[in-house]
């Protein structure tokens, strides 16, 4: 009986200390190393100082993430604000869905690079907006819809923070400066499709030390 006694505490003892791992295993923090206060320990460059590998649900997890939004951040920071003598027309240009002048997410985010780099770049000295519509319709309702395509991007690039906008010339010339080349007897979902480039606004930008407006495609 006693050596069957001592088996069953043996056992109960190797269960015990296996118990006890597997749970400092669950919250294993990757042996992180901390100072007597306590503290996770960390180099010049702000990276965790370990005695294993690293996991993303140890200790030091949130201030990695933390570093690679701040990393990605400041890669979208730069990008937006690249100069705008590297912009081309299509940089330049919001595109509008069939008889539509509200801006599209593409649109939108198109105008956000480009208000950023109007901001940051000094040199530039003036900005047209040229609102455009294609063929289908009459020569008054294009006219009108030209308008409020080339007003809403003006408003956009106001709220955005581009103040220049407000003094900035704003014009629209409906359907009378086509751009898509569309054969005449298309039909018109097939039209409407290829019109998509005359359905437009255009951000003409000079710079000071340009003699005429930037429109190479």
């Amino acid at each position: 009986m006693t050596n069957r006694r001592v088996m069953i505490l043996v056992l109960s003892g190797l269960l015990l200390a296996g118990f006890v791992g597997a749970a400092r295993a669950e919250t294993d923090d990757r042996a992180v190393v901390r100072d007597t206060q306590g503290q996770i320990v960390h180099l010049s460059n702000g990276t965790c100082v370990r005695t294993k590998g690293m996991s993303d649900q140890d200790a030091c997890a949130s201030r990695r993430i933390a570093q690679q939004v701040t990393t990605q951040q400041k890669t979208v920071t730069e990008r937006k604000t690249r100069p705008l003598s590297d912009f081309t027309r299509e940089d330049r240009t919001a595109y509008f869905a069939f008889d539509h002048f509200d801006l599209s997410p593409e649109a939108t985010a198109r105008l956000d690079t480009l208000s950023e780099a109007l901001k940051a770049d000094r040199t530039v000295k003036e900005a047209r907006i040229v609102g455009y519509a294609d063929r289908i319709g009459t020569v008054s309702y294009n006219q009108r819809l030209s308008q409020k395509r080339a007003e809403i991007v003006r408003d956009y690039l106001i709220a955005k923070g581009y103040t220049n906008a407000r003094v900035t010339e704003t014009r629209w010339v409906g359907k009378s400066e086509p751009s898509a080349d569309c054969p005449a007897g298309e039909k018109r979902p097939k039209l409407i499709v290829c019109l998509q480039k005359d359905r437009r606004v255009e951000v003409e930008i000079g710079l000071i030390h340009d003699k005429t407006m930037p429109d190479s495609p």
